[in-house]
C-alpha cells in the first residue's frame, strides 16, 4: 500500500471527496484513481491513506456503483475506521429506478433497501453507522451515515 500519515497532529477538519474526478466538493480533499488535478492520486480499493478516527467528513458522488461487493465491504471498512466518532459519510449515487443505473462499468445497483440490508447483514463486520439519510431523489439514491 502506499503512503500513510504517521501523525495526526497536522490533521485538523479533514473532509475527503472519494472519486471525485474532475469535479472536487469545495472545503474537500479530492481523492481519485486518475489524475483530474485533485488532491490525491489514489486507488480507493487499496484503503485510505488516513490514520484512525482523523476525517471528519467522507462525500462520494457516483463512485459506489462502480464498485463489486467486496470492494464496498472493504471501503465501509475503510471509511468506519477513517472517520472521527459522530463523522458523517454521505453518498450519491443512480437509484436502480433509472436507466442510469445501469450504465457500462457499474457493478453495484443500489436503492433504500439495499442500504438499511447492507448495513444490517455486516452489522459489526463494517463498523455500527447511523442511518441519518436514505432517499430516492429523482433519479437519483442520496443517503447519509453517522459513525457510531
Amino acid at each position: 500500500m502506499g503512503r500513510r500519515f504517521r501523525s495526526k497532529k497536522h490533521l485538523k477538519g479533514i473532509k475527503l471527496n472519494l472519486g471525485c474526478g474532475d469535479k472536487k466538493k469545495e472545503g474537500f480533499i479530492g481523492i481519485d484513481i486518475e489524475d483530474n488535478g485533485q488532491d490525491i492520486i489514489w486507488n480507493i480499493t487499496e484503503g485510505l491513506p488516513f490514520p484512525d478516527d482523523s476525517v471528519e467528513e467522507i462525500y462520494s458522488c457516483h463512485l459506489l456503483e462502480h464498485l463489486d461487493e467486496d470492494e464496498i465491504v472493504d471501503l465501509f471498512r475503510e471509511i468506519y475506521r477513517v472517520l472521527k466518532p459522530g463523522g458523517i459519510f454521505e453518498a450519491r449515487l443512480p437509484h436502480i429506478s433509472s436507466p442510469t443505473a445501469f450504465y457500462i462499468g457499474h457493478k453495484s445497483f443500489w436503492n433504500e433497501a439495499r442500504v438499511e440490508i447492507f448495513l444490517r447483514d455486516k452489522e459489526g463486520y463494517m463498523g455500527n453507522f447511523a442511518v441519518l439519510q436514505n432517499e430516492r431523489i429523482g433519479h437519483e439514491l442520496f443517503f447519509k451515515l453517522k459513525k457510531i
